[in-house]
């Protein structure tokens, strides 16, 4: 299959998944309930690289059906341009992680400072600001491993279409 047809498949079902998650309102969900917003910036910071992934997918399936001159090819580093891609993937599982601890810190935050255990109210209040801690480490923890990995999968297509081409090159010196 080409790359870029392959790439294309893999947005359309991104997208799916995104409509989704959008008609069940699970986007809403996750603004109401992850207080760093750090889930958000997930999110963007995937769109923006796959978009980036889909530019470099499109270089390399132009110069797989040889619309890019043999000494270009040769030319432009192949390998440099994806390792962003490859960076940023656990650049988003390592702000999932973040976000995990900033939720516990949130979750555990003078949770119990001056709080009469024995009053029923109180240790409701308590359980509602735990929650809330808890929903953004687990909101944030997932999305980062989501996106990273999704990210990881394009990356790694887009890394063998790049060993075709200069495989292909390199047996035509």
């Amino acid at each position: 299959m080409k790359p870029l047809l392959r790439w294309w498949i893999f947005v359309s079902l991104i997208i799916v998944i995104s409509f989704a998650f959008t008609y069940f309102g699970l986007f809403v969900d996750v603004w109401d309930k992850d207080r760093t917003k750090l889930s958000f910036l997930i999110i963007i910071i995937f769109l923006a690289t796959t978009v980036h992934c889909g530019k470099e997918t499109l270089k390399i399936s132009n110069a797989i059906e040889g619309n890019i001159s043999k000494e270009e090819i040769n030319r432009i580093d192949w390998r440099g341009r994806q390792e962003i891609g490859w960076f940023i993937s656990d650049l988003l599982l390592t702000i999932g992680m973040i976000g995990t601890v900033a939720g516990f810190l949130i979750m555990l935050a003078g949770a119990f400072i001056g709080i009469d255990l024995n009053n029923e109210e109180a240790m409701k209040g308590v359980l509602e600001r735990m929650s809330k801690g808890m929903s953004t480490a687990l909101y944030t923890t997932l999305f980062g491993l989501i996106c990273g990995g999704f990210l990881k999968v394009q990356y790694f297509s887009l890394t063998r279409a790049t060993d075709l081409l200069i495989g292909t090159s390199e047996k035509e010196k």
